[in-house]
């Protein structure tokens, strides 16, 4: 067991509990995508599941939020190298969009359209 001080941000206990900090998130992602204008809308929500239908696979985000333009950010942290990244995330992000349409839509480009419907439902 690795004391605090032994800790990095690549240790799952250290990044969700920094991750948490909706400042420290924030901060991150501005120094990551180089856009000092993010601003956060959600607080970061840590080991956030996402889920079609019951019967079908998961996903638990590492850390998930929304800005103030509707977009999503879903921060994952890779210890090592993974062969399925790219297969990976596309995945994610096919349940993330999913997750943010209403249900039959068929306008792929409203995809945050109910983006104040999607606050509430959190």
């Amino acid at each position: 067991m690795k004391t605090l001080k032994e800790l990095t941000l690549l240790d799952r206990f250290l990044f969700d509990q920094t991750m948490d900090c909706p400042e420290a998130h924030e901060a991150a992602l501005q120094i990551i995508l180089n856009d000092p204008s993010i601003r956060l809308l959600t607080p970061a929500q840590t080991e956030k599941e996402l889920r079609t239908a019951p019967w079908l696979r998961s996903i638990r985000l590492d850390v998930f939020a929304l800005d103030e333009r509707a977009a999503v950010y879903n921060t994952e942290m890779q210890k090592e190298y993974r062969s399925d990244l790219a297969k990976r995330s596309r995945y994610y992000q096919s349940l993330i969009d999913s997750s943010l349409l209403e249900p039959g839509s068929l306008d792929f480009n409203r995809r945050n359209a109910n983006f104040s419907e999607y606050q509430r439902k959190e």
